[in-house]
């Protein structure tokens, strides 16, 4: 009878918890406890003479895997304009070295917010936009 009451309890320990308190095995299942309205992404796009855009890949950004990316763009925009300033060039240089991105003038860093329903259907468009920082792409002459 003890026992069973032990493992009631620590079945039930989760509903007493913060939503974001998650743990092992015992999970609070964070990711569908909370609201998560229109979320905000920080991301790097490359824009053109003519204003075009183009969302620049992990790769360009800092390595070949997205979360890695997406991960030093959130971290440097916590740090501040230093940093950000400091991976914008990083990111020109490399745009720079790629003949992809040949018509690219201008890096630009921002946060964006997506409606999670439509953010996969095709290019999804952000609802809304913060410039975080921009820099030129070096060009030789």
């Amino acid at each position: 009878m003890l026992l069973a009451v032990v493992v009631l309890v620590l079945v039930a320990s989760p509903l007493l918890r913060a939503a974001d308190d998650d743990s092992y095995p015992l999970s609070t299942y964070p990711m569908f406890a909370r609201v998560i309205d229109h979320p905000w992404l920080t991301l790097a796009e490359g824009v053109d003479d003519a204003g075009g855009r183009l969302r620049l890949p992990p790769e360009i950004v800092a390595s070949d895997e997205p979360m890695q990316a997406m991960r030093t763009l959130r971290v440097t925009a916590d740090q501040g304009r230093r940093a950000l300033r400091q991976l914008c060039a990083h990111i020109a240089e490399r745009v720079a070295r790629n003949q992809r991105f040949a018509g690219v003038r201008r890096v630009r860093i921002m946060r964006a917010r997506f409606n999670p329903l439509t953010y996969f259907d095709g290019e999804p468009t952000p609802e809304d936009t913060e410039n975080l920082t921009s820099c030129k792409v070096p060009r030789g002459k």
